[in-house]
């Protein structure tokens, strides 16, 4: 094994080696290609320092963890090159990965993992591929995973840029075949086999660019737990159970997706389609976010979110299992958050769901909804009346258009908040296009009219200091009680 080892070593500028002094052949140093004996042996021999190991084109059986840590500099290569993992019967130790490079506490400086294809077609199959941690730089590109992982082995691919001025990249990361929802010993279905990871120990920044993320049973890209830049752009996340995105961390960035919900199996429990669970200044902008089954809301923001933006959202939301599968869902502790642009099509009568759901708490920062379109024919009954419903006080829309026709029963806003603005906004739908039950309520240059002939506002008893200016009311205003209610210079057509 010394010699082929030897003969294996070759020079920088040989099969690739850019920035390595040196590439192993791993068939030259011995490694089979045909997929019957495992390489690990050879893998544990060659690794150095420095060093690239190029796989050239076959099949590589591995059936324990390759496990590498505190280098300099050091690299996978194989174009057309696939890894078949030994069964989980066959898999031996504990440790649950195919490449291990760096850990936590003795990460690699620089690590390259490029071209590898993983099969794990067989039954019974499905480790980790990869999990790295890099203090200086992290380059993956073109990993592919194929056939689902059933094991309760962890899965997917993990990824952690450890020192706060490293930089990482991770290109076309695949997983087309998700991982299957299993049961462990107690009878319980087993988590934590997502498509893509990024954990508590990630420090630095890192762009996740045009991956493809399908029918994981835990998230499929879930990186929340850092303090460090995580930025998504592109890509495809289809039909994950928990959320198909699911981010956090401080100017963190999820730049135009596609998510699709499509497909519910029977343990699926909640296939939300971006989660953003913590952090400040996060940004998701462009989102494609098709629901034509959807089994969770399409953008969630959590409490601990301290601020977010969302922009150029485009929600598309069809029939649902869920009653109350919804677009926007804005929690009620969080910081200052703004929808700017965009369009959410809600559809499917006699089924609820809120377009924008801003919920109630004891957060008084303001949500903006601006320049947002929302349009369908989604009905009220049994739940979410209303194409959208603020909890939260000093909230302001602006520039906001609804067209919710119906058929069926249908509100256009209900503001159940404090000091909330309309402003140069156009709602119509089939029942009220306005209710309201909090104080301070301003309505500024807007239309708002009833397909049905309704009122264009029902205010009620609890309702007070409400001002219409400059508006169009068509059928006029229920009033049910309110207190100091001001009209000013408004239209009041009854067709």
């Amino acid at each position: 094994m010394a010699d082929n080892a030897s003969a294996a070593l070759l020079t920088s500028n040989s099969e690739g080696a850019g920035e390595f002094g040196n590439v192993v052949n791993v068939v030259q140093a011995g490694a089979d290609p045909t997929g019957e004996e495992p390489i690990n042996p050879v893998l544990e021999e060659v690794r150095a320092d420095d060093t690239l190991l190029f796989f050239p084109e076959g099949r590589y059986r591995m059936n324990t963890t390759f496990r590498y840590t505190g280098f300099t500099n050091f690299g996978i290569r194989g174009p057309r090159a696939t890894i078949v993992p030994a069964s989980a019967d066959e898999w031996v130790g504990e440790d649950e990965r195919c490449f291990l490079l760096g850990v936590y506490y003795s990460p690699g400086q620089r690590i390259l993992v490029q071209g590898l294809d993983f099969d794990y077609s067989a039954p019974n199959t499905g480790v980790r591929a990869v999990e790295a941690y890099a203090s200086d730089r992290l380059f993956v590109r073109g990993v592919e995973i194929t056939g689902e992982h059933d094991t309760l082995m962890d899965a997917g691919g993990t990824f952690n840029v450890t020192d706060p001025s490293g930089v990482g990249v991770v290109d076309g990361f695949s997983v087309p075949d998700g991982t299957a929802a299993l049961v462990d010993e107690g009878g319980r279905i087993q988590y934590g086999r997502s498509g893509i990871t990024v954990n508590r120990y990630h420090s630095g920044s890192i762009w996740f660019r045009n991956c493809v993320i399908k029918s994981c049973w835990d998230n499929g890209l879930y990186a929340t737990d850092s303090n460090g830049f995580v930025s998504i752009q592109g890509g495809l996340y289809q039909n994950n159970n928990v959320s198909n995105l699911r981010l956090g961390g401080v100017d963190s960035v999820i730049q135009s997706p596609r998510v699709v919900v499509d497909r519910v199996r029977f343990n699926d429990l909640n296939q939300r389609g971006i989660r953003i669970e913590q952090g400040a200044r996060v940004l998701v902008n462009g989102a494609k976010i098709e629901l034509p089954n959807p089994n969770g809301h399409a953008i969630t923001v959590e409490n601990p979110v301290t601020s977010a933006t969302i922009t150029n959202a485009n929600i598309d939301i069809g029939s649902s299992p869920v009653q109350n599968s919804q677009g926007i869902v804005v929690s009620g502790d969080t910081g200052p958050v703004r929808i700017v642009g965009g369009t959410i099509n809600i559809s499917g009568p006699d089924i609820g769901g809120n377009a924008i759901s801003i919920g109630s708490g004891q957060s008084t920062e303001p949500v903006i909804v601006e320049n947002v379109q929302i349009t369908g024919d989604r009905g009220g009954e049994p739940g979410g009346r209303e194409a959208i419903r603020c909890g939260r006080n000093n909230c302001t829309f602006r520039s906001l258009q609804i067209r919710q026709p119906g058929p069926a029963y249908r509100q256009g806003l209900t503001l159940t908040g404090d000091n909330c603005k309309v402003v140069y906004s156009n709602i119509q739908a089939t029942h009220y296009p306005l209710i309201n039950t909090g104080s301070g309520t301003r309505v500024l240059n807007s239309v708002l009219d009833s397909y049905d002939g309704y009122p264009a506002a029902r205010l009620y008893s609890s309702s007070s200091d409400v001002e219409f200016v400059g508006s169009t009311l068509a059928h006029g205003i229920q009033d049910d009680g309110a207190t100091d209610l001001r009209l000013v210079a408004n239209g009041f057509p009854s067709t």
